[in-house]
């Protein structure tokens, strides 16, 4: 039994991408991404977009420990700015708040010299 107290809840990546992702998440742009699009306000979202993905499903994906790299919770990143900007014209709040956020993202890329194999993807 003691044994299994001292095992680590999470994979070893967990606490990195933790504050990583709480990074995005707290960051001014972050709002529109925070929860999924709601069906009912735009119903034919689901439709064009066959991948959903948002941040409240990051974190829940990250608590079970589907996330075994970095390379994987920034893939689901981009794909959130991906489905944002075919989705949404570029002169909208949608689009420009995707920018900001991925251009923030990148930025804190940069700062974790671990990660710096993403930056040439």
């Amino acid at each position: 039994m003691d044994e299994l107290a001292r095992a680590p809840r999470h994979g070893p990546h967990f606490n990195e991408l933790r504050r990583f992702l709480n990074q995005i998440q707290n960051h001014k742009q972050a709002w529109t991404f925070l929860s999924p699009v709601n069906k009912d306000e735009v119903p034919d979202y689901y439709n064009v977009i066959t991948s959903p993905m948002d941040l409240s499903a990051m974190e829940q994906r990250l608590g079970q420990d589907s996330y075994t790299a970095p390379k994987d919770l920034v893939a689901n990143l981009t794909l959130i700015f991906s489905n944002c900007r075919p989705y949404n014209d570029a002169t909208t709040v949608y689009a420009k708040c995707a920018n900001k956020l991925e251009k923030y993202m990148w930025s804190l890329i940069k700062e974790i010299p671990e990660w710096f194999d993403l930056l040439e993807e």
